[in-house]
């Protein structure tokens, strides 16, 4: 019995040492705690020095060793909205677009820090919804990562609007920005064909 409330205690130590740690990470903006209004979300105004240099790559060829290293939105849906918004506004429209919202768009992305060391990252909405990917293989690929989607949480999301679907569920998402204040909504009224 002593043996089982040790274990528990063990446990409880290790998750508080956890979030210790882990609140002392640099994640300037967490989207799930940005001012809200009932179905959208405001961008918070706050700022962010990225510790390296991104620009935009149109190199197809440059993704094909790159997977998913972080997840990147909070559970609200209107942050999907938000990392979009914010994307377009540092890199301009994605490389490609797509109605089916399990692969809604990417970009690739080139990481550079002070000594000329770059990384190929990815920024995209897939089938977990958006997202950082890139080489796993790489060294410090993760805090590249991590940096990358600081940077996005902190960028005012540019206006848009954009539609498409979730041929699973029969679900049509609606969802964008304006004036900083993003949203999500969804309706199964309608049903989209899949792309051609």
């Amino acid at each position: 019995m002593i043996n089982k409330y040790i274990a528990v205690a063990v446990i409880i130590l290790a998750i508080v040492c956890g979030l210790l740690l882990n609140s002392s990470k640099q994640n300037p903006i967490p989207l799930d705690q940005q001012t809200s209004t009932p179905h959208s979300k405001k961008y918070s105004g706050e700022k962010y020095v990225a510790r390296y240099s991104y620009k935009r790559v149109d190199d197809q060829k440059a993704v094909l060793m790159t997977s998913n290293i972080l997840h990147a939105t909070s559970l609200e849906e209107e942050s999907s909205a938000q990392f979009r918004g914010a994307l377009i506004t540092l890199f301009g429209q994605p490389q490609r677009t797509s109605k089916d919202l399990e692969e809604a768009y990417g970009y690739i992305i080139k990481a550079t820090n002070s000594t000329g060391q770059s990384w190929i990252l990815t920024a995209y909405e897939g089938p977990g919804g958006p997202a950082i990917g890139g080489d796993t293989e790489k060294d410090s690929i993760t805090e590249v990562a991590q940096d990358l989607l600081n940077l996005i949480e902190a960028t005012k999301p540019a206006n848009f609007e954009a539609e498409g679907y979730y041929e699973d569920t029969g679900s049509t998402i609606h969802y964008g920005c304006k004036d900083q204040v993003c949203f999500y909504r969804e309706s199964t009224t309608e049903q989209y064909a899949p792309d051609e």
